[in-house]
């Protein structure tokens, strides 16, 4: 009598927790914020990204193994604020972007990100979106896609920019998301790429 009490007792326990279990659970997000395809923009704008790619790609082949080059531009004057290209040899988290980031800071501080477009020759990973994300800059423009680049060897986690700014929204609301600029050019230079064995 006394085990079937504790038996019955353990179930209800049981039981009880399994709605508590359910309840916590954050629902499952079945759509994402989608990007703009580059091919789908009126031609003036669509030829300033690729002017702006263009830098992106002069700074991405400085290196032949890690082809991810990115500038930071300053919107209303055009001026280029900051340059990076992949130096995570040096440090696992100097991925392009992140570099060009540093760059502008060191030059204008951690201010006036909202006046600034990120142009990226390869669609920035989760970090380096996260880092945009809490700077604020409201316009991201990448070349070469996710998969395009683990395509070429280059592992990835795999959360597109659109999954990150999606789980961001609270806070975050960019103006632009822009994908594929020069990405034929963008995609070769990362198929193409040195094989260094990491």
């Amino acid at each position: 009598m006394n085990t079937r009490r504790h038996l019955l007792g353990a179930l209800c326990l049981a039981s009880a927790a399994f709605p508590l279990l359910a309840v916590s659970r954050e629902p499952a997000r079945s759509s994402f914020t989608t990007p703009v395809d580059s091919r789908s923009l009126p031609g003036t704008l669509r030829t300033n990204h690729e002017r702006y790619m263009r830098l992106a790609i002069n700074e991405a082949v400085k290196n032949p193994a890690y082809p991810f080059g990115a500038v930071v531009v300053h919107d209303a004057s055009g001026e280029v604020r900051g340059r990076g290209v992949n130096m995570s040899i040096e440090n696992s988290m100097y991925h392009g972007e992140v570099v060009a980031m540093n760059d502008y800071v060191a030059m204008y501080g951690n201010r006036g990100w909202q006046e600034c477009t990120l142009y990226t020759t390869g669609e920035p990973c989760s970090m380096c979106t996260s880092a945009m994300v809490w700077a604020g800059i409201p316009r991201i423009v990448w070349g070469s896609s996710m998969s395009t680049i683990k395509a070429s060897g280059i592992n990835q986690i795999e959360l597109s920019v659109a999954e990150v700014v999606d789980r961001s929204t609270s806070f975050y609301r960019p103006e632009a998301l822009v994908a594929g600029v020069l990405a034929v050019e963008t995609d070769r230079i990362f198929i193409n790429r040195e094989r260094d064995g990491r």
